[in-house]
């Protein structure tokens, strides 16, 4: 290429760049007003709360695999029917059969085992981390 078509195309994007930088400021501007008029509004209803200090709630990204509450509930039907408990890899595999899904990829493979694993850790209360010879394994807690 020549210098002058990469110039030319090095100046298409950063075009591109500034138009998003432009419409994220903007975007920005409008989240700051919506929330000046929330802190407003509270302190309508109670003058002594402070919104500054009320914490910010993170969103959590949702899955490509599975719709909010889904993977949480194949856990839970594959845990149900184990006579044991069943380790991570096991579980993965179960998971797959029942959404009819191959993942032939590796990394594909590895992070929905991630994905996986992060709906186990969330359901401490009622799933139990369970090891038996070395090997780590999940199951139902049982209801007291």
């Amino acid at each position: 290429m020549s210098e002058l078509q990469v110039v030319g195309v090095l100046c298409n994007k950063r075009s591109e760049l500034a138009d998003m930088v432009g419409q994220l400021e903007q975007r920005l501007a409008e989240y700051r007003a919506d929330l000046s008029h929330l802190d407003a509004t509270i302190r309508l209803f109670d003058p002594a709360i402070q919104p500054d200090e009320i914490r910010p709630k993170p969103q959590r990204a949702y899955s490509a695999w599975f719709r909010p509450g889904e993977c949480l509930r194949l856990i839970y039907d594959q845990l149900r029917d184990a006579p044991q408990p069943v380790t991570t890899p096991d579980l993965v595999d179960r998971i797959m059969r029942a959404k009819t899904m191959t993942l032939t990829d590796e990394r594909q493979r590895a992070l929905f085992q991630k994905t996986v694993l992060a709906s186990l850790h969330r359901a401490k209360e009622t799933i139990a981390r369970v090891e038996i010879a070395g090997v780590v394994g999940w199951a139902l807690r049982q209801a007291a």
